[in-house]
């Protein structure tokens, strides 16, 4: 397994088990985050922060999710209960993440 391999493995990983250190320790100090569903970009504090929060939401509520890593892609798609898939995608940087953004498609 390669290093961008390895990365969104452990991507998937974070997703799956809701440990949002294994995401966090791949990300680059200038990484930025985007959503399509968010106006606003978030940096690595910001992001850290964030995702803590969200990974903890989710585990209070019982909700299921669904985890695929994207054959090819620096990707992984997430879906929650029965619903659409939305896709995490991921641009590498010198073996860091540099940019995450969430998406309805890829």
């Amino acid at each position: 397994m390669n290093t961008n391999e390895q990365i969104v493995h452990d991507l998937a990983e974070a997703w799956r088990t809701l440990n949002p250190e294994l995401l966090i320790q791949h990300l680059a100090p200038e990484f930025q985050y985007d959503s399509m569903w968010v106006f606003e970009s978030l940096d690595h504090d910001g992001y850290a922060d964030y995702i803590r929060g969200k990974f903890n939401t989710i585990k209070n509520s019982g909700s299921s999710l669904t985890i695929h890593e994207v054959p090819g892609r620096n990707a992984i798609a997430i879906v929650q209960g029965a619903g659409e898939p939305t896709y995490y995608v991921i641009e590498i940087k010198d073996g860091k993440i540099v940019k995450g953004d969430l998406t309805a498609f890829i």
